[in-house]
């Protein structure tokens, strides 16, 4: 019987490092931008804090990253160009560093697996990236294209553990959903809540016997 099978992007299917904090962020949308320090402060200033104060709240929808750099840039008077500001946010967050960002190889061979037997696989991220980077992160890392498709909440609209995010992602005729993840508060009593299965997993260990077993892998 196949099944909808999604996964949770970060700590799940790639781990990283600490992300850069406010500090660096700014130094570097001023040099990537072109900007002047006190006014690529208070663009990150702007973007940080209305993140912060939309993540402390599980059922506020977030906003989309681009539009909150894009609306910060014009309160300065300092528009640029979409790629531009694309380019900017990749850095600040450090995916130009090989070493940010790693694929966890034994979900990306359990994601490889379970693909291969016919199940649907999708992603489903509370992120800062868009979706056309974070699929670009993806390839980057090594992570395998079995995934059909993603909600990547930097794109704006609600984030987990939101009811609305696992409904928007389980679209679909499916018997059977399952969410691997490894946060219990965000992955996985949410998707549990809707009926779905669950596996968790531990960042950068193995996946455990019951994901295959569940699947019949």
């Amino acid at each position: 019987m196949s099944a909808l099978v999604v996964f949770d992007c970060f700590d799940t299917l790639v781990t990283s490092r600490p992300l850069p904090g406010p500090e660096q962020f700014t130094v570097v949308l001023a040099d990537a931008l072109e900007l002047d320090t006190r006014s690529a402060g208070a663009v990150v200033h702007t973007v940080y804090g209305t993140l912060f104060e939309v993540m402390t709240d599980p059922g506020a929808p977030q906003p989309a990253t681009l539009d909150l750099m894009e609306g910060a840039l014009r309160a300065r008077g300092a528009v640029r160009e979409r790629t531009a500001v694309e380019g900017a946010l990749w850095r600040a967050l450090g995916c130009a560093d090989p070493d940010q960002y790693v694929l966890c190889a034994p979900v990306a061979e359990a994601a490889r697996r379970a693909h291969a037997a016919g199940h649907t696989l999708r992603l489903l991220s509370n992120c800062y990236l868009p979706g056309n980077l974070m699929w670009d992160l993806l390839r980057r890392t090594g992570a395998p294209e079995v995934f059909d498709r993603g909600l990547f909440t930097a794109d704006g609209g609600p984030k987990k553990p939101d009811v609305r995010a696992f409904q928007r992602i389980g679209e679909g005729d499916f018997e059977r959903r399952v969410m691997v993840g490894d946060s219990a508060e965000l992955d996985l009593v949410p998707a549990a809540a809707l009926g779905w299965d669950t596996v968790r997993v531990t960042p950068g260990a193995p996946v455990p016997d019951a994901f295959f077993t569940l699947l019949d892998l």
